[in-house]
C-alpha cells in the first residue's frame, strides 16, 4: 500500500478503520517511565492488562528510574510485561523512555505515563493509525482526576477490572488539558496548524512508529524537563503529521507537574530548550547569541570562484539582520594539505585563503559535500557563492515560508541556472517518508505537493547577482569601503559604497549627486540624512 502524503498536518486525508472492525498486524511496544509511583503503575498495568488490542501483539515495559524502594510488577498485569531497572547512575525520564524503546521491538512505540489509567480501546486506537501512515505521532486525549495515592476515590486494581476504567471516575468532576485543547480548537483539531504544531506533543500518551522514533533521535537524555516537546520539534523536523486521538481516552490521577509549579518549571526548562528549538522564536528574545540549532543553516558551494567574490557572499550573509544562522562552506578542503609549494602560484590558492579567512569564525564550517537535510535546523538555505544578500533578505524568505507555510521559497536569476532556495525542514523530513525523489525536480516537487512552494523575484526578495560585478570591485569585501545592496528608486537592487567620505560642504554635494545619479532621488535622501549625521 502507498504511503499517503499528506498536506502540511491535514490528517483527514487519511481514512483509518473504524475501532472493532479491522485486523491489526503490527506489535506495540508500551513503554512506560516511573519513579516511586507503585500505587499509580499498579493501576496503569491494570487497565493495560483489558485492552481491545490483541495481547499477543501487545508488550509492556516499565522503566523504574531509580525508585526506592524498588518498583514491582503487580498481579495484574498484560501477560507479556517486563520490568527494568536503571542502575548506571543516569537518570531522569528521556533517558528512561530511551532505554524502555531500545529494549522492546513492537513495530509501534506507545509512550505511556506512569499515572494514566487508559480505556479498553486506548491502545487500538492509536495503533489504527499507524498501520496506515508510518510518519503519524498520534496524541491521546486524558482527562485530569482530582485524587491522590491513598486518598479518597482513589481506586484499586481489582476496581479496574471489576467496573471497567470508563466507570472509575464521574467526568463531570474531571479537567482537561487546557492549553492543548485551546490548541486544538483554533487549529481545527490540528488540520490546519503552523510550523508551531510540535507545540500539541506534551507526552503522557503518545504513540509512533520505531523508525520515526529512531529518525527524530529519540529523546535528549541531557533534557531533565522539556524533552516530550524538544523530541515533539525534532519530530516534526523529521516529517511528522501530528494527529490528535480523541478514542485513545485516558484518566490521568492528580494534576500534571507543570499544573502544580508552572513557573518554576518554566523559568528551569526555558535555557535548556532554547539552546536546542530555534522555535517558538519567543524562546530566543533573552540570552545567548549562538545556540546549539541555529535558526538557519546556509549551504554555499565555493567551487572555483575567487576569494574576493565567496568573501563579499560569505559576509552578506553573516551580516544580514538575521544572525540565528550558520553558514555551511561546501569545498574540497581536504586538498589542502602542507607541502612544500610556490604559494604565490598554488592552484588551490584562492580555496586556501577562503580556508584561512573562515575556518576560525563562530558561525561558518567548512565541509566536503552539502547536506541533504539540515535537521534540526527548520530551514536550509542554498545560496550560490556568486549571490549575495541585502541585509533583510533572509528574514525576508523566512517570512514568505511561514506566512504561506511553504515548503520551498524560490529565487531565480537572470541566467535561468542559479537560484536562492529556502527549504523547509520539515518538508524534506516528509519528502523522506515519500520516497525521497532521486533529482532536485523531483524533490522540489514532492516538497510542494506535501507543502506548496512560492516564488520570489531577485529584487523583492534582496538577492544581488556578483557576476556581473568585476572582482576587483570587491576587494574591500562588504565593510568600508566596499560594497552594500541598495534599492533604486525604480525599485531595482544596485552596489553603492558602504560609506562615502565628506570632508566639507561641497565633498557632501558631490557625494550626493554621485549617489542620486546611480540610485535615485530616494537613496540619495537617505544618503544625505546619513552623512549629515556623521558630520554633526
Amino acid at each position: 500500500m502507498a504511503v499517503p502524503a499528506v498536506f502540511r498536518n491535514d490528517w483527514s486525508s487519511v481514512t483509518v478503520p473504524d475501532l472493532g472492525a479491522w485486523q491489526p498486524s503490527l506489535r506495540v511496544s508500551v513503554v512506560i517511565p516511573a519513579y516511586d509511583c507503585q500505587s499509580s503503575v499498579d493501576l496503569t498495568l491494570a487497565s493495560l492488562a483489558r485492552q481491545t488490542y490483541p495481547q499477543d501483539l501487545l508488550e509492556v515495559v516499565v522503566v523504574d528510574d531509580g525508585s526506592t524502594p524498588p518498583l514491582t510488577l503487580p498481579p495484574l498485569r498484560p501477560a507479556n510485561t517486563r520490568l527494568i531497572k536503571i542502575d548506571t547512575g543516569e537518570w531522569g525520564i528521556a533517558h528512561a523512555c530511551n532505554v524502555g524503546v531500545r529494549a522492546t521491538s513492537g513495530e509501534i512505540v506507545l509512550r505511556l505515563d506512569a499515572d494514566m489509567v487508559v480505556f479498553p480501546e486506548h491502545v487500538e486506537a492509536h495503533a489504527r493509525w499507524h498501520h496506515r501512515l508510518p510518519y503519524a505521532v498520534t496524541l491521546g486525549a486524558k482527562r485530569f482526576v482530582d485524587v491522590r495515592p491513598g486518598g479518597p476515590g482513589w481506586p484499586t486494581p481489582d476496581q479496574v477490572e471489576r467496573a471497567g476504567v470508563p466507570g472509575l471516575f464521574d467526568e463531570a468532576g474531571t479537567t482537561g488539558h487546557d492549553h492543548i485543547e485551546e490548541l486544538l480548537a483554533a487549529t481545527d483539531q490540528l488540520r490546519t496548524a503552523d510550523h508551531l504544531v510540535f507545540r500539541a506533543h506534551v507526552g503522557a500518551t503518545v504513540a509512533l512508529r520505531r523508525e520515526m522514533f529512531e529518525a527524530a533521535g529519540g529523546f535528549d537524555p541531557a533534557l531533565r524537563r522539556g524533552s516530550d516537546t524538544e523530541f515533539g520539534y525534532r519530530l516534526l523536523q523529521a516529517g511528522a503529521v501530528f494527529v490528535p486521538e480523541p478514542a485513545a481516552r485516558a484518566w490521568h490521577l492528580g494534576p500534571s507537574s507543570i499544573m502544580r509549579d508552572r513557573q518554576r518549571i518554566l523559568r528551569y526548562t526555558r535555557p535548556f530548550t532554547a539552546d536546542r528549538m530555534p522555535h517558538p522564536r519567543w524562546l530566543r528574545r533573552a540570552g545567548g547569541t549562538g545556540w546549539a540549532v541555529p535558526l538557519v543553516t546556509v549551504v554555499m558551494p565555493v567551487g572555483s570562484e575567487p576569494l574576493e567574490r565567496v568573501r563579499a557572499a560569505v559576509d552578506s550573509v553573516l551580516a544580514n539582520h538575521e544572525r540565528d544562522l550558520r553558514v555551511l562552506l561546501v569545498g574540497d578542503w581536504a586538498k589542502l594539505t602542507d607541502e612544500p609549494r610556490r604559494v604565490l602560484d598554488d592552484p588551490l590558492l584562492d580555496l586556501r585563503l577562503i580556508a584561512a579567512t573562515y575556518r576560525s569564525d563562530p558561525r561558518v564550517r567548512l565541509v566536503d559535500a552539502a547536506p541533504d537535510t539540515p535537521f534540526p535546523s527548520p530551514y536550509l538555505l542554498r545560496l550560490p557563492v556568486t549571490t549575495a544578500l541585502a541585509p533583510w533578505a533572509i528574514g525576508r524568505l523566512i517570512d514568505e515560508a511561514d506566512r504561506h507555510q511553504v515548503g520551498l521559497v524560490r529565487v531565480g536569476l537572470p541566467d535561468g541556472e542559479r537560484r536562492v532556495e529556502l527549504w523547509r525542514t520539515a518538508a524534506l523530513g516528509r519528502a523522506r517518508w515519500l520516497g525521497w525523489p532521486p533529482d532536485e525536480a523531483g524533490l522540489a516537487a514532492c516538497v510542494a505537493r506535501t507543502h506548496g512552494e512560492r516564488t520570489l523575484t531577485p529584487r523583492s526578495a534582496g538577492v544581488v547577482d556578483l557576476l556581473p560585478v568585476p572582482v576587483d570591485r570587491l576587494t574591500a569585501g562588504m565593510g568600508a569601503p566596499g560594497l552594500s545592496a541598495v534599492e533604486t528608486a525604480a525599485g531595482e537592487l544596485r552596489w553603492l559604497p558602504t560609506r562615502v567620505e565628506v570632508t566639507g560642504v561641497r565633498s557632501l554635494a558631490r557625494a550626493v549627486m554621485v549617489v542620486a545619479a546611480l540610485a535615485g532621488r530616494r537613496v540619495a535622501t537617505a544618503v544625505r540624512r546619513r552623512v549629515t549625521r556623521r558630520r554633526r
